[in-house]
């Protein structure tokens, strides 16, 4: 049975990460220092706990590459999704980068030959009918058109992560979640010349609250959650991000949201959603495959054992 208390938890995650395209919206602080502020907290406040932890130890050659690709990935899927944010909107960047689940196909299919099957292209097709009718292109609009692109090359970014996790996966989760932030922090750090510090008490507000409640907060929960309930249902709930952001923006920034804006974001989000509930049930029935031949195997031995005892004892 699904802990009712670990579902409360993801709800508040996600319900308090649905607040950063709002946020970076609303402020005036532009991509790099919004980087550079929120991966500061972030990083420092992982940093802490571990050290009050004592949960430091010695990393391998091949544990610091990946934690240095993780964080500059990292890096660079936020500047995209900061970018797209400024000049596409809080609500189609967030229809953006939820594209991630698709991209994720591709990239297990590139780097651990992971079959895509009939079903999985249909998803696909599905969902890039919804970029297509989500993507802003009347006249005039080319800003928006390039922050949407902008969100959807965030996406896949994002979809690179887990893959690269995998290459680490015997570390705990707050020495991959100190290498995502950390090494994240010293690629923004190369933007240093453009970060903008003449900001109001206002945006001040909002970068602490991004770097605190939306970063460091959200997640730490979400991976807890993410570690104890079963994978589909924290991907599926992941999906509730886009409706979150969008109603936040009607309520906060005064958006228009488009008939278009809601058709394409729920083909984008069944299109996800079928991935990982088809995937679901094939790995149940690989898994249920391999328990019934092992244990076929194991009577074949039983009997074969049971056999050889009988020829043993009529032999002596």
């Amino acid at each position: 049975m699904i802990n009712l208390r670990l579902i409360a938890l993801a709800l508040l995650a996600i319900f308090t990460m649905g607040f950063v395209p709002v946020l970076i919206y609303g402020i005036s602080a532009n991509e790099a220092t919004i980087g550079v502020v929120r991966l500061a907290i972030a990083a420092a406040g992982i940093a802490l706990i571990m050290l009050v932890g004592r949960q430091f130890h010695k990393l391998s050659r091949r544990d610091w590459f990946w934690l240095i690709v993780l964080g500059l990935t990292f890096a660079v899927h936020w500047y995209l999704y900061f970018y797209s944010i400024k000049r596409a909107g809080a609500s189609l960047a967030a229809i953006a980068v939820c594209t991630f689940g698709i991209h994720l196909l591709f990239v297990n299919r590139l780097f651990f030959k992971e079959p895509i099957r009939r079903a999985d292209f249909l998803a696909v097709c599905v969902a890039f009918t919804g970029v297509y009718i989500a993507t802003p292109f009347e006249t005039g609009t080319d800003i928006q058109v390039y922050g949407f692109l902008s969100g959807l090359l965030s996406g896949f970014l994002y979809a690179c992560l887990p893959p690269i996790n995998r290459q680490i996966a015997h570390l705990s989760t707050n020495y991959r979640a100190l290498g995502q932030f950390g090494f994240g922090l010293v690629g923004f750090s190369c933007l240093w010349s453009m970060t903008e510090w003449d900001l109001t008490s206002q945006d001040w507000t909002g970068l602490i609250v991004l770097g605190l409640m939306c970063t460091l907060v959200a997640h730490t929960l979400w991976n807890k959650v993410s570690t104890e309930l079963p994978g589909y249902f924290t991907a599926v709930i992941y999906y509730l991000y886009i409706p979150q952001a969008m109603i936040m923006s009607v309520l906060f920034l005064g958006e228009q949201i488009t008939w278009q804006m809601v058709l394409g974001a729920t083909l984008i989000i069944l299109a996800n959603v079928q991935v990982v509930l088809s995937h679901r049930v094939l790995s149940h029935r690989v898994l249920s495959h391999r328990l019934q031949s092992h244990r076929v195997q194991s009577h074949r031995e039983q009997s074969n054992q049971e056999q050889s005892n009988n020829v043993s004892t009529r032999r002596d």
